[in-house]
């Protein structure tokens, strides 16, 4: 048998055809190493606003301040929970601002219940009901300042993200001096107040988890996010 018999394939054979199986390289993120997850935010957001909005409710008088349970209730439940698992399933996705905002006010929720609940009555036992209103001022000024990082932070997102960041930075500075003021007959009105701007800031949260949900489930704008003009300009 010639060489040039060997290259000859009888008629009717079948015939094999080798591939070399292709190299798979594995780019870490969402959808590579794990599958891509819808975000966070707006089930972070609705926590937040259920939260804020029973907040606002017993503040302005709308409801009595025998139902600050039901707010107590509504931190330890939907509003931690909700942030928590929103904040974590954001850094899932490689999102930092959104997973720091859930889960960092998750904390806040939690604590801010333990205090009222648990902590609140012996405080005042041992430093007086003014000490603990300065001590609570003191815990609602450190987190209007973490909440003015991320008011600013959202001012480069959208106009819908940025509000409830504002209105919350609001609420927790004049609920901060309405504290500070201890039993001055002025705090009750600036307490009012707070809850008025609370009640506008829950508004504000659940409009922005409504208008992802919506807009991603229909796929068009139904309500208006209004982005910033920095990112108009770079889609």
């Amino acid at each position: 048998m010639s060489p040039h018999d060997e290259s000859i394939v009888p008629p009717g054979s079948a015939t094999t055809t080798i591939t070399e199986a292709p190299t798979i390289a594995w780019a870490p993120g969402p959808g590579h190493a794990y599958p891509a997850t819808a975000p966070g935010v707006p089930l972070a957001a609705f926590a937040f606003a259920f939260a804020v909005t029973m907040l606002g409710l017993v503040q302005t008088g709308i409801l009595s301040s025998a139902a600050n349970d039901v707010f107590i209730a509504t931190c330890f439940g939907i509003g931690a929970v909700g942030l928590l698992i929103g904040g974590l399933w954001e850094f899932r996705s490689g999102e930092l601002f959104g997973g720091t905002f859930g889960v960092g006010y998750a904390g806040f929720l939690i604590s801010t219940a333990l205090i009222l609940k648990f902590f609140a009555g012996p405080i005042i036992v041992a430093s007086g009901a003014l000490g603990f209103d300065h001590a609570f001022a003191a815990w609602l000024i450190l987190w209007a300042l973490f909440t003015a990082v991320f008011a600013i932070g959202a001012s480069s997102i959208s106009l819908a993200a940025f509000m409830p960041f504002t209105l919350a930075f609001v609420v927790l500075v004049v609920s901060a001096i309405a504290n500070l003021g201890g039993t001055a007959s002025w705090t009750s009105d600036v307490t009012r107040i707070s809850g008025w701007v609370a009640l506008l800031d829950g508004f504000a949260a659940g409009y922005l988890a409504s208008a992802i949900v919506l807009n991603v489930t229909l796929g068009r704008e139904l309500l208006p996010m209004w982005p910033a003009k920095s990112r108009v300009q770079t889609q």
